[in-house]
């Protein structure tokens, strides 16, 4: 029923994706089941903070929601980055199987090794097509449509450009292989000169922001429960018309809620922006936003605590 509510482009999306994963469910299923497991974490955190069911309830069925989402497209970049890396071997094997004499579709259907996972199944489907009488040109423009990799559709429009230019396939096939390679290498340098960004932002994420929230809420109760003590005599009071005193009303357990829901956003920030930083895309910085959320959310429980143990005896009860 869900499946049915959600609009036609949100839709193809999960339909683009799922078959970019290589997931055998159909989109119907993936929708009504992460609907259905959203709103069963919403209604426990809601349970969890009562008081503040609403707030709760929201926030954790968008995280959840979005979190599910994010596996989905993690998966996607995982098969790619794989085939990305595989892709020059299967080249090279083409190139070896052309030249010991096998036709363009059998030297293809050769080099569909099992350990190339995907990619072997995409090879497969275009040698088994060239033997049914397509042409090589159709046949290797097919190879990245179930595979979401910009690095394999352009390698495969280039080598498609060779052959109709009368280009030896032997030939493209080894010289692409190595481009592949080189590209790969000078993306490995890259990432090891911009680690300490990345650190960098993973840190503030994960100790700094958790610590500061730690001390700031900490502060804003200390603060309310000083206010509330306070004993300020009237005639001091009439001489300062602009301030009033008296007690504040600060509840812990908003501050509380607010520090981790602004935690949580530092941290899904941060791990998309050292995504960009690490691929060059935000997708990428999907698989560290889990580990960054639960180690930022661990460090702010122990601050306050160590914060409440540190200062506590220091702050005068009523």
């Amino acid at each position: 029923m869900i499946y049915k509510l959600m609009p036609r482009a949100y839709i193809r999306g999960i339909e683009n994706l799922l078959i970019y994963s290589g997931s055998k469910n159909g989109p119907e299923s993936f929708v009504n089941r992460t609907f259905i497991i959203s709103v069963a974490f919403a209604v426990i955190a809601g349970g969890v903070f009562l008081q503040y069911f609403a707030i709760a309830f929201v926030v954790t069925f968008i995280a959840t929601f979005s979190m599910l989402h994010g596996l989905l497209i993690l998966a996607v970049d995982n098969r790619s980055k794989f085939v990305e890396h595989i892709l020059p071997d299967a080249f090279q094997l083409m190139a070896a199987n052309i030249k010991s004499g096998f036709i363009p579709s059998r030297a293809m259907l050769l080099s569909a090794r099992k350990e190339f996972g995907p990619l072997s199944d995409a090879i497969k489907r275009a040698g088994k097509e060239m033997m049914t009488g397509r042409s090589l040109q159709e046949s290797l423009v097919e190879i990245p449509k179930s595979i979401k990799s910009d690095v394999l559709k352009t390698t495969m429009d280039l080598v498609v450009k060779g052959i109709k230019a009368g280009g030896q396939l032997v030939s493209l096939f080894e010289e692409t292989a190595i481009d592949v390679r080189r590209r790969e290498s000078i993306n490995k340098e890259v990432k090891a000169n911009i680690l300490m960004y990345g650190i960098f932002i993973g840190f503030a994420g994960c100790v700094g922001a958790p610590v500061m929230y730690a001390l700031s809420s900490y502060l804003v109760t200390t603060i309310g429960s000083l206010g509330s003590m306070a004993q300020v005599p009237p005639e001091y009071q009439s001489r300062l018309p602009m301030m009033s005193f008296g007690e504040m009303q600060i509840d812990d357990g908003f501050i509380f809620i607010f520090s981790i829901v602004a935690i949580l956003i530092t941290t899904v920030f941060g791990g998309l922006i050292i995504g960009i930083i690490d691929s060059g895309n935000e997708r990428g910085g999907i698989k560290y936003i889990p580990l960054m959320s639960v180690a930022a959310l661990s460090i702010f429980l122990i601050a306050r605590v160590a914060v409440t143990v540190m200062f506590g005896s220091m702050i005068p009860t009523p």
